[in-house]
């Protein structure tokens, strides 16, 4: 009987059987233990690292807005450019924001802005400085510069600056704010990219009429198709010369521009004076800048003379209109018409 040998295991088998199952096992213990079963203790992993630095995002952003910082850490806007809008009028000046800026460092604000100067004088917004600030809702710093004159009839870069705003001075709660309290005012949000189609203002009113104040007798006669309610006061010698102010919010001026003249054969000529207004049921108001003129028989029209009737803001319907007149060597009397408001 032929008896079997049991075989022989290959010293190389046993090794890379013993390799494998070291393997196998670091495979496991990395995935929590053998298949199926839960791992009940994780190993920790790296921590999350913290954010910082990183913008909020609907913060402004980009290269027309820039972010600063205070002592807190809190941010704020210190940069903004501004969308093109329809301009506000305030007190003879078409105003359109373009950008504003605050330095941190100084504590200056400018605010840079196109001015079209609709008056007839070639002026700036000098005459208006102390009706002009920058504002967050606790505090108020009023312009501190001086203002370029700008032509009639002509648009301008223009830069307001404001200096010594408080440490807390941030654009995206800030104003500008044109007109002082109780006034006619144009406001501007700082912070908004379209302030400028934002803006609280109060534009001209054209009245469309032809308005004829006029005497028989003297011949003298003023005529103006150029009629508005405005939200100011106009001042300055008539005719060219006339600016306008900031006028409270009760009140608009009714601004008849037009063309006096006189056709009488007096040697003299025609004296013509103080102008007034008078509405249905209201009192009487003097015009601004104020009538005084004296028409010779061959003197040229007097072009371009500004009647300005300060009435209530609620004024409506017939509004009687008349300047005194008289020739020379005779009393006055009056030259009398009306206008129809809104």
């Amino acid at each position: 009987m032929v008896r079997m040998r049991p075989a022989r295991v290959s010293s190389v088998t046993t090794g890379v059987a013993a390799l494998v199952a070291t393997v196998l096992a670091a495979l496991l213990a990395a995935c929590g233990g053998s298949p199926g079963t839960p791992n009940p203790d994780p190993a920790p992993g790296p921590a999350t690292p913290a954010v910082s630095g990183v913008t909020d995002p609907g913060a402004p952003t980009g290269s027309s807005d820039a972010v600063g910082s205070n002592a807190s850490g809190a941010r704020r806007v210190t940069d903004m450019t501004y969308l093109p809008g329809a301009p506000v009028w305030w007190s003879g000046f078409e105003i359109e924001l373009v950008a504003a800026r605050l330095d941190e460092a100084t504590r200056l604000v400018e605010v840079r802005a196109r001015l079209t100067n609709t008056s007839t004088v070639d002026t700036s917004l000098g005459a208006t400085r102390g009706e002009i600030s920058v504002g967050s809702p606790d505090h108020v710093t009023a312009w501190d510069s001086i203002s370029d004159t700008i032509p009639h009839g002509t648009t301008l870069p223009s830069t307001l600056r404001f200096t010594s705003v408080p440490d807390d001075f941030d654009l995206s709660t800030a104003q500008l704010v044109l007109g002082g309290e109780g006034d006619h005012q144009a406001v501007f949000a700082l912070g908004d990219r379209n302030a400028n189609s934002t803006a609280v203002a109060t534009r001209p009113l054209p009245v469309a009429a032809t308005v004829v104040i006029s005497n028989a007798h003297t011949g003298a006669r003023f005529e103006s198709r150029d009629n508005s309610l405005v939200p100011a006061a106009c001042t300055g010698p008539n005719p060219v010369d006339v600016t306008y102010v900031p006028l409270p919010s009760d009140q608009l001026v009714l601004e008849l521009v037009g063309t006096i003249q006189s056709p009488s054969r007096s040697v003299g000529g025609v004296a013509a004076q103080r102008a007034m207004a008078t509405p249905v049921g209201g009192p009487a108001v003097i015009a601004e800048p104020g009538l005084s003129a004296v028409l010779g028989i061959d003197a040229a029209p007097v072009r371009r003379l500004h009647l300005c009737f300060p009435l209530q803001a609620d004024t409506h319907g017939r509004v009687d209109l008349t300047f005194d007149t008289r020739l020379v060597g005779e009393d006055f009397v009056t030259a009398t018409g009306s206008v129809q408001l809104p």
